[in-house]
């Protein structure tokens, strides 16, 4: 038996899509592309295109966003950490996503937050080697809300740091660097004695 190759299409331009489009290239993985600021009269022949659409869009409009298209049978993955809806299923990649892109082994190391009700990972994202983890959907809203307190909370802490090292003490921020890479480090390496 021979599987068959998946087509995805992804929905929307933003950081996140622009990753998922690289990480696609990539894999070698074929895929369709649209967002709104392309035509919006080629959205329905793609979507016919399409085995799976990847819908990568802010998320209170997600929904309304699916529940439009001119669907036949495709999976529809949307990557919201906190969205709960019938009309899609969930894939959150648990990382952060910058302007830069990244390397193919950064992206292979990214985890899938996937819903435990929903389809295998295989069958939700073929051709995907990432590790995955499944939730239940009411899990989701605390699930995000670690996501924020890990890295929003951290994020903004380093920055008030550089900037008032920066503005009260004339030490530029890559004198931080080694502090904050050994703070990392001694997370990762036992979080649970890494407070000094």
């Amino acid at each position: 038996m021979t599987k068959s190759v998946p087509n995805y299409l992804i929905i929307g331009n933003g950081r996140l899509g622009r990753h998922l489009c690289h990480y696609m290239q990539l894999l070698q993985l074929p895929f369709l592309h649209w967002h709104r600021g392309l035509d919006h009269t080629q959205l329905n022949t793609l979507v016919s295109k399409a085995t799976h659409i990847i819908v990568a869009i802010n998320d209170d409009v997600i929904e309304s966003f699916i529940n439009m298209l001119p669907l036949n049978n495709q999976h529809v993955i949307h990557c919201s950490a906190a969205l709960n809806t019938d009309a899609a299923f969930s894939a959150h990649p648990l990382h952060t996503f910058n302007n830069e892109l990244y390397t193919l082994a950064d992206y292979l190391k990214i985890p899938f937050i996937i819903d435990a009700a929903g389809p295998c990972f295989a069958e939700l994202l073929p051709g995907l080697p990432n590790p995955h983890y499944h939730i239940d959907a009411s899990q989701k809203a605390y699930y995000h809300a670690l996501c924020v307190m890990a890295n929003n909370f951290t994020t903004l802490l380093w920055q008030k740091a550089f900037n008032e090292f920066k503005a009260q003490l004339n030490i530029e921020s890559h004198a931080l660097f080694p502090l904050l890479e050994r703070t990392v480090t001694n997370l990762q390496n036992d979080y649970t004695t890494a407070l000094t």
